[in-house]
């Protein structure tokens, strides 16, 4: 087996070079990098050419005129292996996933026990230590897509499920030409787990849980749901649900009942303490969100920017 790894990165250089080297140093290293740079602005570039990486024919280091988000990101990185002969798998993850040094053995020696199986990841670990249980869900519902984690108890051994979030995924370069690529329009958030409900009719993703990866990033989703920490990407990941919602819900009349009660219970929340502070944005954001997604408005919105400070 030949496969490619894709990673999008984007002003995390140093994270990005711990990345790569955890990527090149695999006891089964990818043929090929797919390094989707989104426009750094902090000297990635030059890293990588002080470190030698940019005249390493393993590295297909792509930097883009503009930043088209980690959904971009991923769906310029799906054509460009699609184009690869060479390439027959392909992995999904972003900078700050460090793969343990045999993530992909362990990932191509369960597919080599298991020929039918064709989406496989490893499970996901914290900085500290802690299993990031949030990567790995099963829908409870196929008209509102709400899910929940796959349960800590399961990662006992392997299993089937049904949402994963481009963090070591595993893939099937079949699978990708079966679906095309991620929908470049969703920016960030939820391009992942919309793109799970598409491969989902030709193959259940498996967890090979004894695949591991440290996934060091700066705001951890077990985190957030604890304490509200404003944040621009919230608008894109509310907007994106809603237009996955829209367009992959198997009955739209169940669906039209969760948004209004989605909603109902938003309103509620708004006025307790969870949102003190930011009220005025919440409603901002799910007012915008429900406003784009039912026009299907995709792309940025100016007024929610990368890197925005609320």
């Amino acid at each position: 087996m030949q496969y490619g790894a894709i990673v999008v990165t984007f002003n995390r250089k140093k994270l990005l070079l711990e990345a790569i080297t955890a990527l090149m140093n695999q006891t089964v290293p990818p043929a090929k990098i797919i390094l989707i740079d989104n426009h750094s602005t902090d000297g990635t570039k030059q890293l990588l050419k002080e470190q030698g990486l940019l005249d390493n024919a393993q590295i297909d280091y792509r930097y883009l005129a503009e930043n088209i988000g980690g959904a971009g990101g991923f769906a310029r990185g799906m054509q460009i292996a699609q184009a690869e002969d060479n390439l027959d798998w392909v992995s999904f993850s972003d900078d700050d996933a460090i793969f343990k040094l045999d993530y992909f053995e362990k990932l191509i020696a369960y597919h080599e026990a298991h020929l039918n199986r064709q989406i496989l990841t490893g499970s996901v670990y914290m900085p500290d230590g802690r299993l990031q249980v949030d990567q790995r869900n099963r829908f409870t519902s196929w008209n509102t897509f709400r899910a929940v984690a796959v349960p800590a108890n399961e990662y006992d051994g392997d299993f089937e499920f049904d949402q994963y979030t481009f963090c070591g995924v595993f893939m099937s370069l079949a699978i990708v030409k079966q679906v095309g690529i991620a929908d470049a329009g969703f920016f960030i958030w939820w391009d992942d787990c919309e793109y799970a409900i598409r491969t989902n009719q030709y193959s259940k993703p498996v967890n090979v849980s004894a695949a591991q990866l440290v996934h060091k990033t700066y705001l951890p989703s077990l985190d957030m749901k604890a304490k509200f920490t404003p944040d621009w990407r919230l608008y894109y990941g509310i907007r994106n649900r809603l237009i996955t919602v829209k367009r992959w819900r198997k009955n739209s009349l169940i669906s039209f009942g969760w948004l209004c009660v989605f909603y109902g219970r938003l309103a509620v929340k708004v006025c307790g303490p969870f949102y003190k502070g930011y009220r005025k944005l919440i409603i901002k954001i799910y007012v915008q969100a429900l406003r784009d997604a039912l026009r299907e408005r995709q792309g940025l919105n100016p007024n929610f920017m990368p890197g925005q400070k609320y």
